[in-house]
Order: structure tokens, then sequence, then C-alpha cells
């Protein structure tokens, strides 16, 4: 489902949200300093003069200078409570009850931890999930000259098909991927495992037990 068209705000916004939260800190302060600077500087002699714009625009710095700096904060602050929400739910699947914990998370969240999952295994990761994504790719995951597309299936009672590991590949054959990966919380169909075996494109299938083992294995090779 296509989303709106996000103004620039809106996207220094969910870009600050990406990045690490001391980003945001600094951005939220930067911008304050350089609009207090903006505020309380005199404009310089050359500067023409003109009764409606200077007004406007001390105007709008003098606005900005607290909302736009506490608008970064809060992206920042949102930033690390995403950053710590993906590294429990990643430690708590890698736990006793993993289990159980994969079963709780939100499609999001599911998302998350497979990028996570690619990220500990070395791999450079793109989330495409929450960008509304083109041919269901919810994650690239490149290694060296190789990049890997992945989809992400959140489905619980459901079978994951053929038709959307035929719809990935197809994407993956125009994007010149080296490969694929669908993850789901749950199954496969056995039509999907067939077109796996039959396809020469490099496909990989992993399902929910199969990733919480993955993680398992992986966390405790590196303890």
């Amino acid at each position: 489902m296509a989303g709106h068209r996000k103004n620039l705000l809106e996207r220094i916004v969910e870009l600050i949200t990406r990045l690490p939260w001391w980003a945001g800190v600094t951005a939220a302060l930067l911008s304050w300093a350089l609009l207090y600077w903006l505020v309380r500087t005199p404009p310089p002699v050359s500067f023409p003069s003109d009764e409606v714009i200077l007004p406007v625009l001390r105007g709008l710095a003098m606005g900005l200078q607290y909302l736009l700096p506490a608008l970064l904060l809060s992206a920042a602050a949102w930033s690390a409570w995403l950053r710590y929400k993906r590294y429990k739910n990643y430690v708590d699947v890698a736990g006793e009850h993993g289990h159980a914990v994969l079963e709780m998370l939100t499609w999001r969240e599911f998302e998350q931890l497979v990028g996570e999952f690619f990220r500990r295994k070395g791999f450079n990761v793109e989330q495409r999930g929450d960008r509304d994504p083109e041919g269901g790719v919810d994650v690239v995951a490149s290694i060296g000259s190789d990049r890997y597309l992945v989809q992400c299936k959140h489905w619980r009672m459901q079978r994951v098909g053929v038709k959307v590991v035929r719809e990935i590949c197809a994407v993956a054959a125009a994007e010149g991927a080296a490969g694929v990966f669908v993850v789901t919380s749950g199954t496969f169909t056995d039509e999907a495992r067939r077109f796996v075996e039959e396809n020469r494109i490099d496909i990989e299938l992993i399902t929910g037990d199969q990733l919480r083992r993955m993680i398992q294995g992986l966390e405790t090779a590196k303890s």
C-alpha cells in the first residue's frame, strides 16, 4: 500500500530516526545554535532593506529555534528506543523462550529482527520494508559485491506459497541480485519448496523455527 508523499521536514525526521541517537542530538544542538545566531545577529549592511522579507525571515527563524531542535530530539529519542527494542527482541529470540517471543513480534519488529540477523552475520543491511517496498523486498543484504533480496512474511497461521517466492525471484532477476531469502515466522507450502528446487536462482527459504535456531547458533558461536 503506497504511503503519502513526505514533505522535507518528515524526511529529515525519518532520516534522524535511522541514525544513531547521538546524531539526532548533535543535529538538534547545531540547528538550535544556527537559528539562535540567525535571530540575534544583525543583517549585514549589504543586505537588501526590505520591510517585509527580513521580519518574515527573522520570525520564521525565531519560531523554528525551539521547534526544530525539539523535533530532532524527539526523533533521536525514538531512534534510541527502536534500537533498544531491536536489540532486546534479538536477544530474547536467542534465549530459552525464543519461540514464544517470535510469536509475539509485530510484522515490523519481525522485519527488524531479520535485518539484525543479517547484520550480525556480516552483511550490510538496508531496510526497505517501512518505505513501501517494491516487489515485496523488505531487506537488502549485501556482502562484498553481492546483493541479496530478503522478503519477510510474518505469517503464523498461513503457510507462504509459491506465488510469493516466484514474485521475489522475478524482482531479483530484474535487479541482478545474487540471490533471494524468504523468511517467515511460519512455514512454506510444498509447492514453494519444489519451486526452489527447480529454479536456477539462489533461493533460501527460512521458517520461523529455522530462524530462531540460526540466531541461537550465531549467538552461541560468538559467546
